[in-house]
């Protein structure tokens, strides 16, 4: 009886925050942008006119077959599509914030703190603005990530790589957490064979497709073909490239392969520290270097949509709750998000963006200065 109390008590708690959640989002569930009318409606009703899922054989879109599964589904029904796709992303809210509860439980084993992380997640401005407003599903993708945390806190590893590689077979994006599992893998809390698990997830997920008659070379190609679609050095993004007008650079090809590498650099002196330095990976690191890939990166590759630091505004509450000195952090981060989302959504001035990209390089040095004190620490502590 005490168990069933105690369930229904949970129950009705978190049921209650996303109620409240739902609220909060029900003024922009009826708003529509470019994105949707140009993309997603298109898709949606030719995926309805062509047979369901049988349509998937020859739709032409950009984006990976897990994704445009949910949207074929939603063709079997009545429900009004604009509000279905918007509800597929509250949906996984929903499941970024259980896993965020989880992972805060792990470190504080405190349900009443678990339940605060819960309805702070659903309500991060970019978080609602994603989904009920603009329509887009990067929490998707996200909330896969978080879950992949999770099970590597929990010592899962087959499940923690499974969650990524659904991750990755959601959004391209989720691949900047990868240099996680890099290290993860020099400190043996991966096998090298758990890695293979990553592309057959990819390949699982595509076999209804492939049912349907879908080529698996598009399916392959799929994200190959996004990284051509777009060649501004940034697209409304906070990053590096704002510091700079598009008449600085003669040619914005060589300087975008120049910023990959400087990326890649990044990430490398990352790892390496890392992997030289933390004796064992604990709670704390594995929430730190997700948050330090998570917005390093997309700050550091040119191409990036202001949408890339969504994965960052979701992983900066648990770096919070993580080390809660470092508040500031969890509300910067999301705010520079939400102010970046403004151009697009509704039509505001690009002028802001460079100071938006300097107030988040100037976070990235704080999170970088309390990386190397948390390792000195570490370094200090008797073996």
């Amino acid at each position: 009886m005490d168990k069933n109390k105690k369930f229904f008590k949970k129950f009705i708690i978190l049921a209650t925050i996303i109620w409240l959640a739902l609220i909060v989002r029900i003024h922009g569930l009826p708003s529509t942008n470019q994105d949707y009318n140009a993309f997603l409606s298109p898709w949606f009703d030719t995926i309805k006119t062509n047979g369901g899922f049988s349509a998937l054989k020859n739709l032409v879109s950009d984006y990976p077959q897990p994704y445009l599964y949910l949207l074929a589904l939603g063709t079997y029904t009545n429900i009004n599509k604009l509000f279905y796709i918007k509800m597929i992303s509250f949906v996984f809210d929903i499941m970024a914030a259980f896993f965020i509860m989880k992972i805060v439980n792990i470190k504080y084993k405190n349900e009443k703190i678990g339940y605060l992380s819960f309805g702070f997640l659903l309500l991060i401005p970019t978080v609602i603005l994603n989904g009920s407003v603009w329509g887009q599903c990067d929490v998707i993708y996200t909330s896969f990530v978080i879950g992949s945390i999770y099970y590597i806190l929990r010592e899962k590893p087959i499940t923690s790589i499974i969650f990524y590689g659904i991750a990755l077979s959601f959004k391209l994006q989720a691949i900047f957490i990868l240099p996680l599992f890099a290290i993860l893998l020099f400190k043996n809390r991966i096998k090298i064979y758990h890695l293979l698990i990553i592309p057959l997830t990819y390949l699982v997920l595509s076999i209804p497709s492939l049912i349907v008659g879908r080529p698996l070379k598009d399916i392959l190609l799929t994200y190959f073909n996004q990284s051509s679609e777009y060649t501004n050095l940034a697209y409304n993004a906070p990053s590096i490239y704002q510091w700079f007008t598009s008449s600085f650079f003669s040619n914005t090809t060589l300087i975008g392969n120049i910023g990959i590498v400087i990326s890649l650099v990044a990430v490398l002196i990352i790892i390496y520290i890392s992997v030289r330095y933390i004796k064992v990976i604990k709670f704390e690191n594995v929430i730190e270097l997700s948050l330090l890939f998570a917005v390093i990166v997309p700050f550091l590759l040119p191409h990036m949509h202001e949408r890339y630091f969504f994965m960052a505004d979701v992983i900066s509450l648990l770096y919070a709750f993580c080390y809660p000195k470092k508040l500031y952090v969890a509300i910067i981060i999301p705010l520079v998000s939400l102010f970046c989302y403004f151009p697009f959504l509704y039509n505001s001035s690009t002028d802001y963006l460079v100071y938006l990209s300097i107030v988040l390089f100037i976070i990235i040095i704080d999170l970088l200065y309390a990386f190397r004190i948390h390792l000195i620490n570490a370094i200090k502590e008797p073996k």
